[in-house]
């Protein structure tokens, strides 16, 4: 049984695109369904974590208007960060879900109990995934896994 669903945010989260002002201050976008989606995931008891190779201010703007406290930052090596989340959070790996979306995520998605990876991915996040989801990241990919995990 799934019990952790750990999110990449470049790519899966975001449509993976990152805006510039011209003060050089970055900004990314979030689809609310998405948004919706994880509230509505959290309440029906399946924890959230973060985990990005970013280490932005972005990244903790995202993790508190999602009220996500597990954030895995400058997760280069993401299998290595799928681990550090089922041991900080005491949960066997076949219970965690990942969702993600580049080359990088390839072996974490094969090691999660679930990988899933969103339409428009990485071809080796695509082949490595479990399952492909219909949507692309940061337009409903987000929800549409949380749909998978939470009817399985």
């Amino acid at each position: 049984m799934i019990r952790v669903l750990a999110l990449d945010i470049d790519g899966v989260l975001t449509n993976g695109e990152v805006r510039f002002d011209e003060d050089g201050r970055e900004s990314k976008s979030l689809f609310f369904r998405d948004i919706d989606a994880i509230f509505t995931a959290k309440r029906r008891g399946l924890r959230i974590a973060l985990v990005t190779g970013e280490s932005t201010p972005l990244v903790d703007v995202i993790a508190r208007r999602l009220e996500v406290t597990d954030v895995y930052r400058n997760a280069k090596d993401k299998a290595a960060a799928i681990r550090a989340v089922a041991h900080d959070l005491g949960v066997p790996l076949e219970d965690i879900c990942f969702v993600g979306d580049a080359p990088r995520d390839a072996p974490a998605l094969e090691l999660a109990g679930l990988g899933l990876a969103p339409a428009d991915a990485a071809e080796e996040a695509l082949a490595a995934a479990d399952r492909v989801l219909g949507r692309d990241g940061g337009r409903g990919a987000v929800g549409e896994a949380i749909a998978v995990v939470l009817a399985s």
